[in-house]
C-alpha cells in the first residue's frame, strides 16, 4: 500500500467510514445544535466548539495542501470558537465539504506533493481522530449515544 493509499484510509477512517474507531459522521449523527452547543461542567468544550477546532484546521491546511494564501493570526487565537457566527449543520457540512475536497486533490496530486505532506496529514488525521473521540464521550457522557442504531457504541 503506498503513501496515497494510505492517507486515503486514514481520511476514510476519520471522515465517514467507521474502522478502529467512530468516524465524523457517524459522530456528529442526528446531535441538535441544543445539544452540540451544550457544555459539561467537567469538559472545557462543548461538540460545536470542537467541531469548529476541526473545521479550522482542517480547512487550513487543506488551502496550504492547494498552494493558497492562508492568512497569519494571533498567536492566541481561539480556534474553538464560532468566530462566524454559522449554525451548527452548516458548520458540519462545511467540515465534510473540506473533508470532501481533500479526499478528491489527495486522489489527484502528485507522488511528489503527497511525500512532501504525508507526515503533516497524517498528524492532522490523527489529531482528528483524537478530537472526534471527545466527541463521542460527550455524547456517551450526557446520554446522547446510542439511541440510534447507527450510533450504537
Amino acid at each position: 500500500m503506498g503513501v496515497r493509499e494510505i492517507l486515503l484510509e486514514q481520511l476514510q477512517s476519520v471522515y465517514d467510514e467507521n474502522n478502529w474507531f467512530v468516524c465524523f459522521n457517524v459522530a456528529v449523527k442526528e446531535l441538535t445544535e441544543a445539544e452540540a452547543t451544550a457544555k459539561k461542567e467537567d469538559h472545557p468544550y462543548s461538540i460545536a466548539e470542537l467541531v469548529h477546532h476541526l473545521y479550522f484546521y482542517n480547512e487550513r491546511y487543506l488551502n496550504r495542501f492547494c498552494g493558497k494564501e492562508v492568512p497569519e493570526l494571533p498567536r492566541h487565537y481561539n480556534t474553538f470558537q464560532n468566530h462566524d457566527h454559522i449554525s451548527w449543520n452548516r458548520r458540519v457540512s462545511a467540515f465534510q465539504m473540506v473533508m470532501s475536497e481533500f479526499r478528491a486533490e489527495i486522489k489527484t496530486c502528485s507522488d511528489e506533493k503527497l511525500e512532501i505532506w504525508s507526515e503533516t496529514l497524517s498528524h492532522l488525521f490523527n489529531h482528528n481522530a483524537y478530537h472526534i473521540g471527545q466527541i463521542v464521550n460527550l455524547r456517551k457522557q450526557s446520554g446522547w449515544w446510542g439511541t440510534n442504531p447507527v450510533v450504537k457504541g
